[in-house]
């Protein structure tokens, strides 16, 4: 349950409650998150509170807000499958601006980049939501 004598301001530990029904599949992909009234009831909190951590979950890329429908798990997308050679370097950071129209990550979405180089040479840059790496 949440805790509001905790340091983490209790949206946050909503959002990490929901977040872990996500990952674990208690809701599922394309599954509606429980109505305000429904995480009120359950969670004691405000609406505002709710609202704060869905909002926090919607820039995270795990659920999508419908006018009329209400908020929905997002929909795992297929990943494109990228060969990291032997021998290259992959790190993460967040994308330039020039980067995220490039790879039309939406502005104020947390989306890291991951940076493939090989020999000092940039080899790829690749939005990490939408790839899997293998290495060969």
């Amino acid at each position: 349950m949440l805790d509001p004598h905790l340091d983490r301001p209790l949206f946050r530990q909503l959002a990490d409650a929901l977040r872990d029904q996500i990952i674990t599949g208690q809701l599922t992909p394309g599954s509606a998150v429980p109505s305000i009234k429904a995480l009120e009831h359950r969670y004691g909190v405000s609406r505002e509170t709710i609202r704060r951590a869905l909002a926090a979950l919607r820039v995270e890329g795990l659920v999508v807000a419908e006018r009329g429908y209400g908020t929905r798990v997002v929909d795992e997308q297929p990943r494109e499958q990228v060969k990291v050679p032997r021998g290259a370097r992959v790190r993460s950071r967040m994308p330039t601006e020039a980067e995220r129209a490039e790879l039309g990550i939406e502005p104020g979405a947390v989306v890291p980049v991951l940076v493939v180089t090989l020999g000092g040479r940039v080899r790829g840059v690749y939005a990490a939501d939408r790839v899997e790496l293998t290495f060969s």
